[in-house]
């Protein structure tokens, strides 16, 4: 009985699956291989998303980001006038003081002493020519004794001569003779030289005089500049001696500025100004932890150093607050041009930027005209055939290119 049940059950357990599977197939959906072959292409599913912009198209004025430093008009640097000790400092660096006011004392001894010694000097000088004056005077009235004293001694010659003649003389006698005279002419010569030389000698003193005149002259102001004051009221910048120390001749002490007569000087390009008569038109501003100073050119330095201007800018209202000897960021705006305005970001290489059209690039030549700063941001000046209308690419690509696929963000 178990042996025929199983031989009736197996062909129709077969029969069963058979009938549903085939009953699966039917009602199933479709397989995979034909949802792949049947699906519509997605050329998008890769591509990049990215952000568009419109050209802003008018008249905008290029501006210059420059970096100029903030001085003073006037500065100087007191030095030493002569070797001497440091005796006090009266100020401090960053204090402001008025015209004539005391900023420093040397030890004044050893310039006393130089001014002592000058004068010591000229006193000894003053004598030598007196003495010499005296000497010429008494040159002078012997002058007239030697004369005389050398025509008696001529005729005694002559006088022993005519003797010697009629031998009535001897001539140990007329030798004797001969020689005093030959001595009177020779004192009549030292005279008359020591006469001569009188002027030379006076010419000399007075110009030993001249010098020491001029050294004492020049000792005495020494003297008075131990004392160092301030040639105009300013603020002290900078100290390079103590109390103690000792400068020497010609040596750095202090640097006084004027710091209510400032200016800001920056470097630029000759190449990158316009020419225009009149740079003074031109506005700018400069950035200072205080806020925005505006500035205006006051002159340009004419001669140019490799290529680049020195400009010359001054505050336009009060004093600005600003820190002398530090540099700022100065905006500098030029005449307004025709040209479309976009952001930084969609310019390539300088040459270039790309239009959406149908979510595919578009590459369009452009020639770059200027920059603008605005709020920490940078836009570009560009002349380029664009429309309106035109949608660019606002997103920076890595590896942007002519008919490259992309999502626009704001479609």
């Amino acid at each position: 009985m178990s042996s025929r049940w199983v031989r009736w059950s197996l062909p129709l357990v077969v029969l069963g699956a058979g009938v549903a599977g085939a009953w699966w197939m039917n009602n199933s959906p479709e397989s995979s291989a034909d949802n792949s072959t049947e699906a519509e292409p997605q050329p998008l599913v890769d591509a990049p998303t990215v952000a568009t912009v419109r050209p802003d198209t008018g008249r905008w004025s290029p501006q210059l980001m420059l970096y100029p430093r903030y001085q003073s008009r006037q500065s100087v640097v007191l030095t030493s006038p002569v070797a001497a000790d440091v005796e006090s400092v009266e100020v401090a660096v960053g204090q402001s003081v008025e015209a004539g006011a005391v900023l420093l004392q040397l030890d004044a001894d050893a310039l006393q002493r130089q001014v002592t010694q000058l004068e010591a000097q000229r006193s000894e000088l003053a004598s030598r020519s007196r003495l010499e004056q005296s000497q010429y005077q008494s040159d002078q009235a012997a002058l007239v004794i030697e004369q005389n004293l050398v025509a008696i001694a001529q005729r005694s010659v002559d006088r022993l001569q005519n003797l010697a003649r009629q031998n009535l003389s001897s001539a140990a006698d007329l030798e004797a003779a001969e020689r005093t005279l030959q001595n009177q002419r020779l004192a009549l010569q030292q005279r008359e030289l020591a006469i001569a030389r009188y002027d030379d000698v006076e010419q000399q003193l007075a110009a030993q005089r001249d010098q020491l005149d001029s050294q004492l002259e020049q000792a005495r102001d020494n003297l008075n500049e131990a004392t160092i004051t301030a040639p105009f009221a300013g603020r002290i910048a900078s100290l390079e001696v103590r109390p103690g120390t000792e400068a020497g001749t010609g040596s750095a002490l202090l640097t006084l500025v004027n710091d209510q007569d400032t200016e800001w000087v920056a470097w630029v390009a000759a190449s990158a100004l316009p020419e225009v008569d009149a740079l003074s038109s031109l506005t700018a501003v400069v950035e200072t932890d205080a806020g925005s100073i505006p500035v205006e050119l006051r002159q340009r330095d004419p001669v140019a150093d490799r290529g680049s201007v020195r400009l010359y800018f001054e505050a336009e209202n009060d004093q600005p607050q600003a820190t002398l000897n530090r540099t700022y960021s100065l905006r500098l705006d030029l005449p307004a041009i025709q040209a479309h305005r976009v952001p930084d970001a969609s310019v390539y290489a300088n040459e270039s930027v790309y239009r959406v059209v149908d979510n595919r690039l578009e590459r369009v030549q452009i020639r770059v005209l200027g920059e603008q700063f605005d709020q920490g941001r940078v836009w570009r000046l560009i002349e380029a055939d664009l429309n309106p209308d035109d949608r660019l690419l606002g997103t920076r690509l890595q590896q942007a290119a002519d008919g490259l696929a992309v999502k626009v963000a704001d479609q």
